[in-house]
């Protein structure tokens, strides 16, 4: 009886040894799977990171203007905050708007008020008829010097109302030239019977500006890509397939556009005085 009982006790002690034996290894298996867990987990929260990382940073690179908020221009734009797209379907006729035909009173207010009515480019300290702008009549607007220092360009402050700076949208000086085109296409009728300049523009000079409007016009449209599409239809009057023009587009929404100019137009600028400020801009 005694012998069974030590039996008992020196097995139980054995036991226990063994466990004691087994026990750390085991909790440290535990350990090590709860670091493996824990690293995995660290190591794709660090990857996500990374990844979001590049995406910004591509961002960035795409628009340098993007910790601003700006997503629909590259560069910074005074009159952005009002850029709105619309749905627009062109015209494809032949005297189908007032903008197109022969020229008249109502046809050259129209084309006029697409521009001009933003105020017309006020030179004082020389005269107009000797100035190399006397034709520039499209609309020019001023922008607060907050607004200056973003511009990729720098531009100058107006002459007595410094904290004010003068700029122009682009928009005015391409319908400018497009309307100047069009009255050398007309010349006859736009022709002075005196001084035989169209539009402000002598004989001599006329050339230059109409090639300087083309080339402009033309990095315009290059410059903007229009990707909207133009289709093929059938046409049961000639029997083909003719492209078809006056189809839907996506369109910055011009009257917008146009308010902002009137909001901010500039009522004078002087532009025989050199101004000088503290904005440091790097030229393009």
């Amino acid at each position: 009886m005694s012998s069974d009982t030590e039996y008992v006790a020196l097995l139980d002690k054995e036991l226990d040894e063994e466990d004691d034996r087994l026990s750390p290894p085991h909790r440290s298996r535990s350990r090590i799977s709860w670091i493996t867990v824990w690293a995995c987990l660290g190591f794709l929260q660090t990857l996500a990171v990374i990844v979001l990382s590049a995406v910004v940073y591509t961002q960035n690179r795409k628009s340098p203007y993007s910790s601003l908020g700006i997503t629909s221009q590259m560069i910074y734009s005074p009159a952005q905050d009002v850029l709105e797209h619309q749905v627009q379907k062109f015209s494809n006729g032949i005297n189908s708007t007032i903008y197109q035909g022969a020229p008249s009173t109502e046809v050259d207010k129209a084309w006029k008020d697409l521009y001009n009515g933003m105020m017309k480019f006020q030179l004082s300290g020389c005269e107009l008829q000797d100035s190399p702008y006397r034709a520039l009549e499209f609309g020019i607007s001023q922008i607060p010097k907050s607004q200056a220092r973003l511009l990729p360009n720098h531009t100058s402050p107006i002459p007595g109302n410094e904290e004010n700076y003068v700029i122009a949208l682009s928009v005015f000086h391409q319908l400018h030239c497009l309307n100047v085109l069009r009255k050398a296409h007309y010349h006859e009728y736009y022709r002075d019977p005196v001084t035989g300049n169209i539009d402000n523009i002598s004989p001599q000079d006329l050339n230059d500006h109409v090639s300087h409007c083309l080339d402009s016009i033309r990095q315009s449209l290059m410059c903007s890509s229009d990707i909207s599409v133009i289709v093929w239809q059938w046409s049961t009057k000639q029997n083909l397939s003719l492209p078809r023009m006056d189809t839907a587009r996506s369109c910055r929404n011009f009257d917008k556009i146009a308010d902002w100019a009137r909001d901010h137009r500039s009522v004078h600028f002087d532009s025989s005085v050199r101004m000088e400020d503290d904005i440091v801009i790097p030229e393009f």
